[in-house]
């Protein structure tokens, strides 16, 4: 049993490429679990060398740098490289011997492989289930906004096109997948403009059509052949022009270094600084990292309190009540984890809390409480002062050119108004929003909030006018 926390850090694989297609999630998983294996046995590596902690100090840090490096490359999404470091991290912790580092990693490795299979098994049964199911949500979430106008909807029913056209994007076009094209060029030409009864006749009709996309194995028949010709010219101009906006900075990833301070400083669990200090610069922005590390410290402080009401309840040195509750905890993050970080990080926190119990049986529950949440408030602050102290020189100039992409987008509105240039517009006016959040939290950055002004008040003019039937 003092194996079962190398086979956690296999089953992280499990966390990752859920929305991707199975293609693109047959290699990327396979990176993910060799990633994720060759940071237990660097961190195994580290502790083995019995050296004191300067080993895993800086194996652990370099393991965070290069994951963040790796996240960016391959486009991992969330977590990102949070998980390595937490493998890392674990393994460089744990006394280990020679011999038992091949073990470790071997674990690790089928942990991995087995959830690599179960998340691609699926494309047996239905090979575009994936594409369909992104492709639903963004049809639900521009139906709610046209029901809703107000609020926030609009950028959650952007946001929800935007990862449709990106699902769709990781594949080659093939039979179906035109239709499914076409489709999100609907949804995305449906978000702005109309009449309030005409808005409702289109929700009702998205609604109805999600609804059969995830049911159907055939699509083409809900595309009528007037909109395939209109649309399909669009569809091929987004595919061909889809590139992924990368965010990178070595300063920002060097507070992963932050393992130095939390091992020096006498937290024994020093990786858990590391791990708290790479989540809060997964964000982008100053203003981003600032709500994650209240959320992180707040929710981390919540998930220790109810951990020591928890560890009081039950029998924590039985091995299958730590199983239960880790499972228990881990089903509970993943459900709140998008209404809220500090949510998941309560849920998360037990189950960390469990996991060092199950590796070091004989340390004190109340005294993994303290130290966690030290490691995690200590970890939480430094990435703030790393995103506030090293700025991200690339902001303005992405604002920049999401407004002239912009600014050219209504031009092309103004002068044909046609169906394509209407969501290309769209699309233009999601690049603005995505580059001014990112630009207003950064201290460095000089925001031109005349011209953003301008320029997002004549595009959503130009949308909001009745658009041409389809």
């Amino acid at each position: 049993m003092d194996l079962a926390p190398y086979a956690a850090m296999g089953c992280f694989t499990s966390l990752y490429a859920r929305d991707e297609t199975y293609a693109r999630r047959v290699w990327l998983l396979a990176v993910v679990g060799v990633g994720l294996t060759v940071a237990v046995a660097a961190g195994a590596s580290a502790s083995a060398l019995g050296v004191g902690v300067w080993a895993p100090i800086l194996v652990v840090a370099a393991v965070a740098s290069g994951a963040r490096y790796l996240s960016e490359v391959v486009a991992l999404g969330a977590p990102a490289g949070l998980m390595f470091v937490f493998a890392a991290g674990v393994a460089g912790y744990a006394p280990r011997t020679w011999p038992e580092v091949g073990v470790s990693a071997g674990v690790t490795a089928a942990a991995a492989g087995l959830c690599w299979a179960a998340a691609v098994v699926g494309a047996l049964a239905h090979p575009r289930a994936p594409e369909r199911l992104a492709l639903a949500r963004a049809l639900h979430a521009v139906a709610d906004h046209l029901e809703d106008p107000s609020g926030r909807g609009v950028h959650r029913a952007e946001d929800a096109v935007r990862a449709a056209w990106r699902v769709l994007h990781a594949r080659e076009r093939g039979e179906g997948t035109r239709g499914l094209e076409v489709l999100a060029a609907r949804a995305q030409g449906a978000i702005r403009g109309g009449s309030v009864v005409e808005r409702a006749r289109r929700a009702a009709e998205l609604r109805e059509v999600a609804r059969r996309v995830r049911r159907r194995r055939v699509v083409d028949p809900l595309v009528e052949e007037g909109e395939r010709v209109r649309l399909s010219a669009y569809a091929d101009r987004v595919r061909a022009g889809a590139r992924p906006v990368r965010v990178w900075s070595w300063g920002r990833a060097s507070g992963a270094w932050v393992v130095r301070v939390a091992w020096l400083w006498g937290l024994g669990h020093g990786y858990w600084a590391t791990v708290s200090a790479a989540s809060v610069l997964q964000v982008a922005g100053v203003s981003a990292t600032w709500h994650r590390t209240v959320q992180r410290g707040v929710g981390t402080v919540v998930g220790a309190v109810v951990a020591v009401g928890v560890f009081a309840l039950v029998d924590i040195s039985s091995v299958w009540v730590v199983i239960a509750l880790v499972v228990a905890c881990q089903v509970g993050a993943e459900l709140v984890v998008m209404t809220n970080y500090a949510y998941a990080i309560v849920c998360v926190t037990p189950l960390t809390l469990a996991l060092s119990a199950l590796a070091r049986p004989g340390e004190g529950t109340f005294d993994l409480v303290v130290e966690r949440t030290a490691s995690t408030v200590l970890g939480a602050v430094v990435g703030l002062v790393v995103c506030v102290v090293v700025a991200d020189r690339g902001a303005r100039a992405r604002l920049e050119g999401a407004l002239v992409e912009c600014e050219r987008a209504c031009a092309r509105v103004s002068a044909c108004g046609g169906a394509g240039c209407r969501h290309r517009l769209v699309e233009a006016l999601g690049d603005v929003e995505a580059a001014v959040a990112v630009a207003v939290g950064e201290p460095a950055v000089s925001v031109p909030g005349e011209r953003v002004e301008r320029v997002r008040g004549r595009a959503r003019a130009l949308l909001d006018r009745e658009p041409e039937p389809v």
